[in-house]
């Protein structure tokens, strides 16, 4: 019984590497377009200066894996614009003006100009500028595959328990009080789960996931509003 049991768990494994498997990685895609790695390393330069704690290369290199996986799913995908999109995605965090404009509208901004002076056309540069601008649903809808597919993997991130522990990096990054960070968050939260995923494939990936984080921030929330108020306590109450 033990070794049937460990047979079917290893075809398991077996299922789920394969799964993890791309059919095209990001060296093949940039041997197609040599532009895709000029941006690459453009990107990792310039999160890296930053030193961000959670808006970093390494959450771009998850949301790339994400917006890859879902990709392989869809049709007529264009990587030339999907794959720069996505490592410029949260380039406005490395603006100073981010905070006045919003990472989204800041780093579309600043896309674009990257874009252009990597010899991008000007077609290229203005729909990685859309999926850019549009990855939050805020400053303006998704309309591109592309942008729907940026948009899903970004929402990916936060859809699982592990956002709990991304929460704090997030927090301690933008300097912000807890009850700041919650309000953001729930509200955002709540308006991801009415609007939903686009594709197939990140809705397989969330299994209500984003919803279940959606419940936990309402339930730390009330438990600080009714029970602790302890831990919204700041220097003036004192």
């Amino acid at each position: 019984q033990r070794s049937g049991l460990r047979a079917e768990n290893d075809i398991r494994l077996r299922d789920l590497v394969k799964e993890s498997q791309l059919k095209y990685t990001l060296e093949e895609h940039a041997q197609r377009d040599p532009r895709i790695l000029k941006v690459y390393l453009e990107a990792r330069r310039r999160y890296g200066e930053s030193g961000l704690n959670h808006h970093n290369f390494s959450h771009v290199m998850r949301d790339l894996y994400r917006a890859l996986v879902i990709a392989e799913d869809e049709g007529s995908v264009d990587y030339s614009v999907l794959i720069p999109s996505v490592l410029l995605h949260d380039i406005g965090f490395c603006t100073p003006n981010f905070r006045k404009l919003g990472h989204d509208v800041a780093g579309a901004r600043l896309a674009r100009e990257l874009t252009v002076n990597l010899g991008y056309d000007e077609q290229t540069c203005e729909a990685i500028f859309h999926c850019v601008r549009a990855h939050k649903g805020k400053a303006e809808l998704q309309q591109s595959l592309e942008a729907k597919i940026l948009y899903d993997a970004d929402v990916l991130e936060i859809a699982g328990l592990v956002y709990l522990i991304f929460g704090g990096k997030i927090t301690c990054e933008l300097k912000e009080s807890v009850d700041t960070f919650l309000n953001r968050e729930l509200s955002d939260r709540t308006t991801e789960v009415g609007r939903g995923f686009y594709t197939k494939k990140a809705k397989e990936l969330d299994g209500g996931r984003l919803d279940r984080v959606r419940s936990i921030l309402s339930d730390v929330k009330d438990e600080i509003l009714k029970e602790r108020p302890d831990f919204g306590v700041e220097e003036q109450a004192l």
